[in-house]
């Protein structure tokens, strides 16, 4: 393992992107624990692209322009669908400071951390880097290419999740410094988040 991969993985994901955006802004509004969640789940549907790199099928997915229009479009409206939920959730959500609001379902660890997983699932653009980043840091004499790209997958999620689980802990001490949860269940948070997913979606449409 490259020094200099190491290096590039560290600076891929601390790169402004929809997931870190989306991790810093669900640590400051939701705390550490929301966004770690998330994070975790982010990570881990990146061990499902380095499957689908070191077996083959990402390249079949990236040869085919229906595939991935067809995964594009399931990952646009599934954000899409998430951001309308944001908004029906803060007008139907309870106070945070009520007592039961600690253990509302929003607030489930699993919860994010399926939103995470389906998030990087259907981004596409996730198959297209692998396939590109990869392949440069194999060695020409490597006798088991896919096993090496399953160490570098493994070593780029780590990087990752490394970073995310710093800006979750960071966005998580502003949230408690400016007491951010009292509004996480106000209309004008479901909008913000609603923007936030529809941003995402967007983002992973445009060509």
């Amino acid at each position: 393992m490259s020094i200099e991969f190491l290096f590039a993985s560290l600076l891929l994901a601390l790169l402004p992107g929809p997931d870190i955006l989306f991790v810093l802004a669900q640590s400051i509004g939701r705390g550490f624990k929301s966004a770690f969640s998330v994070s975790l789940g982010l990570v881990s549907g990146l061990f499902v692209h380095t499957a689908a790199v070191a077996l083959g099928v990402a390249a079949v997915v990236a040869a085919s322009p229906v595939l991935l229009k067809i995964l594009q479009y399931l990952g646009a409206a599934y954000l899409a669908w998430l951001g309308v939920s944001a908004i029906h959730a803060a007008g139907h959500s309870a106070p945070a400071d009520a007592p039961d609001a600690a253990a509302a379902p929003t607030d489930s660890f699993f919860r994010f951390y399926r939103r995470g997983v389906i998030m990087n699932l259907l981004n596409p653009k996730v198959i297209l880097f692998f396939l590109s980043f990869f392949p440069g840091f194999i060695p020409k004499q490597t006798v088991h290419p896919g096993a090496y790209v399953f160490l570098l997958g493994t070593v780029f999620a780590c990087v990752t999740l490394c970073v995310f689980g710093s800006i979750s802990a960071a966005g998580g001490w502003l949230n408690k410094k400016w007491d951010i949860a009292r509004f996480a269940h106000s209309r004008a948070f479901g909008w913000v988040t609603a923007l936030i997913f529809w941003g995402i979606g967007a983002w992973i449409v445009w060509p």
